[in-house]
């Protein structure tokens, strides 16, 4: 999709669990129990912050009981053990696109080989360190991730070795000691870095080193920031080719004899990463344009911190919450007590929120959490928040009714990796005349979102055109177009939610009205960035059972001890999304049984109307070329409608329909 997105990005904690009971009642009082030891009231309810477990139970006249799991944050999950396949398969050659594990050992279960890793040691002007990783049977999942080499073949019949965990940095080398050294390769550097990557060749168990790139930029200054188009150039100086590769004492460096190199064996990585057919039923073909120029929009520092732009355009009232980004007990403590405000004042009007303060209350815990842990965006640094603020509003409109919102401000990016290298065909940049000649897009950078969720309960259509949208998929395809509005082109032509892994949430249909799943343009983690730049957006659930690896927005770990699927983001009608119902293994939790009705969502046990993700069998698939029709299953995040209503929202971040200064996002 071409089009800008409206949206923000939701980020978790982590793992932790809210129980809330069921309940129609708006006045349930809530009590939370967690590690840390500052307190406030919320909404009648007493609420304790933790830095990781959370658990809120509200009492009413309802026994039933449910927990909402948000899904653990990929910076926590790099920490926790790794529980998938450890199996490695000797392979005997480099194929380009592949992942593997290098390593001085010839026996796949040795404990003290030591693995070709890159360090946990960034710096802007240097990049990462080349270093060596012990598996062992407790490894964390980072060990296998920063162990996990792409290979990606290089127009002079050799091969670029990237690293997977941070897929900006190739391998290049410090040319006064033949170090191997993690370069960044994709991403907004600095001339004087000098960066650039060697190609290397495998044979009779030598890495030799070839050829060596040099890596620049050129900058053009557009409306909405400046790109950067890279560009690659042979490196003549380079005294280093056809020298092999050495492991010392934990070191890895360039040496020019042969018999003094190490030995190194390949294994394929024991972590599937490749694109799968579920993306691409059609098989289509990988293509080769080149990748299109990234744009930088913002910086952090213009962004966040009390001279920041979050900060001096809200007003007053709402700085308090504001006054420091990420996770911070001041703005916890503001916000906390804004929704007690924001409540008693639903109340004393008569009117009621859609979901518990409780609820929104660990919402924004959850999203302040995450952080950049996967140096893959192209002007984004290792570390930084990725939801910098979460704050809510409470403003009257002209008969004097409260209006509350949850306002969101974020970058556009999850923590992980976005294997956009992976995806057959992505979109093209339209920067030539045809698909054919036109770069595409495999860079996400840095956006800057402020989307507010409403939460006043508004209602629920029951038919698409109920809401008045300003244009949809189906008016946009013209008035020669004859089809019947549904849940899945009544929908937005950008964005229709967020997600709490920080990605954007698009409708399961592109802007041909053809399932974006199918056309071979999405990632493994069912995203791709469009034709304006920006962070990944999501059109298909990425969801993948078995160990959790950093793939889509949640995993199997994510239900552990929840009875109901977790907490994934919300549509921008305020109406929550949760994760799927996995077949085999969810009949007993709660919803289970109550079947989604076409929107993709449904009301159990009290819980109030909710989307979920889920899959539709036997989607019909036609191919663009030769008309040959199949049916697969479509993997939903959100078809595309809003069941919540829209009408009455003083302010809907689709149609933007509000004045400025915006008073419902807090500007003054």
């Amino acid at each position: 999709n071409a089009s800008k997105p409206f949206s923000v990005s939701l980020t978790s904690s982590g793992s932790g669990t809210i129980s809330t009971s069921a309940t129609t009642s708006s006045t349930a009082a809530a009590t939370t129990t967690t590690k840390a030891a500052t307190t406030t009231t919320v909404t009648g309810a007493t609420t304790t912050t933790v830095a990781s477990t959370t658990t809120t139970t509200v009492t009413s006249s309802s026994s039933t009981t449910s927990s909402f799991a948000t899904p653990a944050t990929f910076s926590s999950l790099l920490k926790s053990t790794y529980t998938g396949t450890k199996t490695l398969t000797s392979a005997n050659s480099f194929a380009t696109r592949e992942r593997y594990l290098i390593s001085d050992s010839a026996s796949s279960t040795s404990t003290s080989a030591n693995f070709l890793s890159i360090a946990d040691d960034f710096s802007a002007s240097s990049g990462y360190s080349v270093t060596k990783t012990n598996i062992s049977s407790t490894a964390t999942l980072r060990d296998y991730l920063a162990s996990t080499i792409q290979v990606v073949a290089s127009g002079d019949g050799n091969f670029r070795l990237d690293s997977h965990l941070h897929p900006n940095h190739a391998i290049d080398y410090v040319s006064s000691t033949n170090v191997l050294q993690f370069k960044d390769n994709f991403g907004l550097v600095t001339e004087a870095n000098k960066n650039g990557y060697i190609t290397f060749a495998y044979s009779s168990g030598k890495l030799q080193a070839k050829k060596r790139y040099t890596y620049s930029l050129t900058a053009t200054s557009q409306t909405q920031g400046t790109s950067y188009a890279g560009t690659y150039t042979l490196d003549s100086s380079f005294t280093a080719a056809n020298y092999y590769v050495k492991l010392t004492s934990g070191v890895y460096s360039l040496v020019a004899d042969s018999a003094s190199a190490t030995s190194f064996y390949l294994y394929s990585s024991p972590i599937d990463f490749g694109h799968p057919s579920s993306m691409n039923p059609l098989s289509i073909a990988y293509v080769t344009n080149k990748a299109a120029s990234f744009l930088s929009k913002l910086t952090v520092a213009a962004t966040e911190g009390t001279s920041g732009s979050v900060y001096t355009q809200r007003m007053d009232k709402y700085k308090p919450q504001v006054a420091s980004p990420g996770t911070n007990a001041a703005t916890k403590s503001s916000a906390d007590a804004m929704l007690q405000t924001i409540y008693s004042a639903m109340q004393a009007e008569g009117s009621s929120l859609r979901y518990s303060t409780s609820l929104y209350s660990a919402y924004r815990d959850a999203t302040l959490a995450g952080t950049l842990a996967s140096n893959a965006v192209a002007d984004g640094t290792p570390g930084q928040n990725l939801v910098p603020y979460v704050f809510f509003t409470n403003e009257k409109d002209s008969s004097g009714k409260y209006h509350p919102y949850m306002v969101i401000v974020s970058y556009g990016n999850s923590g992980a990796p976005h294997n956009m290298i992976d995806t057959p065909r992505p979109p093209g940049a339209s920067d030539g005349t045809n698909y054919d000649n036109s770069s595409v897009t495999r860079y996400a950078n840095l956006d800057n979102y402020i989307l507010a969720i409403p939460m006043k309960d508004y209602g629920l259509v029951t038919a698409v055109t109920e809401n008045t949208l300003s244009k949809t998929l189906l008016s946009d395809m013209g008035s020669t177009y004859t089809a019947t509005a549904d849940v899945y082109n009544y929908a937005s032509t950008a964005d229709n939610g967020i997600l709490i892994d920080g990605s954007v949430m698009f409708p399961v249909m592109n802007n041909n009205l053809s399932a974006s799943q199918f056309a071979a343009e999405l990632s493994i983690n069912g995203c791709h960035v469009g034709q304006g730049g920006g962070g990944p957006h999501c059109h298909a659930d990425g969801y993948q059972s078995g160990a959790a690896v950093g793939i889509g927005v949640y995993n199997d770990l994510d239900y552990t001890n929840a009875t109901h699927p977790p907490l994934i983001g919300f549509g921008y009608d305020g109406v929550a999304l949760f994760a799927r119902y996995r077949t085999t293994s969810d009949s007993s939790k709660l919803g289970y049984s109550t079947t989604l009705d076409s929107f993709g969502g449904h009301d159990h046990d009290g819980l109030g109307y909710h989307y979920h993700a889920h899959t539709v069998a036997n989607y019909p698939v036609v191919s663009k070329t030769t008309g040959a029709s199949s049916t697969s299953t479509l993997q939903v995040l959100m078809k595309g409608a809003w069941k919540g209503k829209t009408g009455s929202m003083p302010f809907f971040a689709y149609n933007g329909n509000a004045s400025k200064p915006n008073v419902y996002i807090g500007e003054k």
